[in-house]
């Protein structure tokens, strides 16, 4: 499953690597961050109890503008994990752990504002997986759901240099039953 989701990305980057015009630059990057991830992600884990779904959270991302007002872009994001504890069928549970990562393939429109500055937003398709872990009446229990949702984000850059930038963004990521929230800044590598 992660080789469909990485073979996913590579070819959404060498179509944007085909089309090159004389603005077009290619990015990688990495950012760092804090995540919220609803409650809902314990839904079926838990009957009764209480969820912590605040996490610090990171990703690693390259991409392609094909001008200065659009490009796609793919990212690898780990969303960190929520804590869980409570009962299931009248049974306690402690230890529960859902841990949140997938790729992120998006579309990026951007609005320059000037040379250095610009603001931005995305929408695409967050490929994730989601680990549980905790136990239950004293036993372990594991297990693991997959999919397929919307993402999206909005942000702004700033480049200090023509090869060197940072970012600040907001992002929404959809799993299936929940939602997951990324605030993040980091640094970005213009080619």
């Amino acid at each position: 499953m992660v080789r469909s989701k990485w073979s996913g990305a590579a070819l959404a980057l060498s179509i944007a690597f085909s089309a090159s015009p004389a603005s077009a630059q290619a990015y990688l990057g990495g950012s760092i961050g804090q995540s919220e991830i609803d409650e809902q992600i314990a839904t079926g884990l838990i009957t009764g109890g209480s969820v912590d779904g605040t996490d610090s959270a990171f990703k690693i991302f390259g991409g392609y503008m094909f001008n200065r007002h659009f490009g796609l872009e793919a990212a690898y994001v780990d969303l960190g994990e929520a804590s869980y504890s409570g009962n299931f069928g009248g049974f306690p549970v402690t230890g529960g752990r859902v841990k949140v990562s997938g790729v992120n393939i998006s579309a990026l429109g951007a609005l320059p504002i000037g040379e250095q500055f610009s603001l931005f937003g995305k929408i695409g398709l967050f490929m994730w997986d989601a680990e549980a872990s905790d136990t239950t009446g004293g036993a372990p229990f594991s297990a693991q759901q997959d999919g397929t949702d919307l993402s999206f984000g909005i942000g702004f850059g700033y480049q200090f240099t023509r090869n060197l930038g940072v970012r600040a963004e907001w992002e929404m990521f959809t799993t299936e039953d929940a939602e997951s929230s990324l605030i993040s800044v980091g640094l970005l590598w213009r080619f």
